[in-house]
């Protein structure tokens, strides 16, 4: 009779990009017991956004800048994390990797379609200039995980959205800029009136 092997079943590969980018900055502080968080930057300048992305553990900061989209910064991100360090020390943390996603595998549904409608109100409310900053880190307090903050040129406003996920955050800074733009839209409304 052969003898019987136990074998450990692999772990699953991240449901997409973001949620593998997630995984890896919570291996590094875990593993290396180092700080560690991913930032991702969208700078707005009329119709054209740019996307800048960094990844920051102990004393390693890698980034990537000008990117057209976030799917792009994510990815090339990784290249460059890839290209320069040794990050995972067995093959099972290796499934984490944010690498292999094909472009509409970075987000889930629910969580695209909120951003794509945060970024949509941006363009509306905020243009021509605006500044968003996501910000994930792996703390212990999880509604505060991803932090979501718009600065815009014309107001000199500062808002910021929290949540555990970053759907939770961008909804959250969704309704803060909604908000937001109803009231100037009222204001609006109430000194047109006053002028005729």
């Amino acid at each position: 009779m052969p003898a019987t092997l136990s074998a450990r079943p692999m772990p699953q590969r991240p449901a997409n990009g973001l949620l593998a980018w997630e995984a890896t900055i919570g291996y590094l502080r875990l593993q290396y017991r180092l700080d560690a968080s991913l930032t991702l930057r969208a700078v707005a300048a009329g119709s054209v956004i740019s996307w800048n992305a960094y990844a920051v553990w102990g004393q390693n900061t890698e980034l990537v800048t000008d990117k057209p989209s976030m799917t792009t910064a994510l990815r090339d991100l990784w290249s460059v994390v890839d290209r320069k360090h040794v990050i995972f020390e067995s093959r099972e943390a290796m499934l984490r990797r944010p690498s292999n996603y094909s472009d509409d595998e970075w987000l889930d549904a629910a969580t695209r379609n909120v951003f794509n409608q945060m970024i949509e109100l941006f363009q509306v409310a905020c243009a021509p200039a605006w500044t968003l900053t996501l910000i994930y880190e792996p703390v212990e307090i999880a509604d505060v995980r991803f932090q979501a903050r718009l600065m815009t040129e014309r107001d000199s406003l500062n808002m910021l959205g929290q949540g555990a996920t970053l759907q939770a955050a961008c909804r959250d800074l969704l309704r803060v800029t909604a908000q937001m733009h109803i009231q100037r839209r009222k204001r609006q409304t109430s000194e047109n009136e006053v002028q005729k």
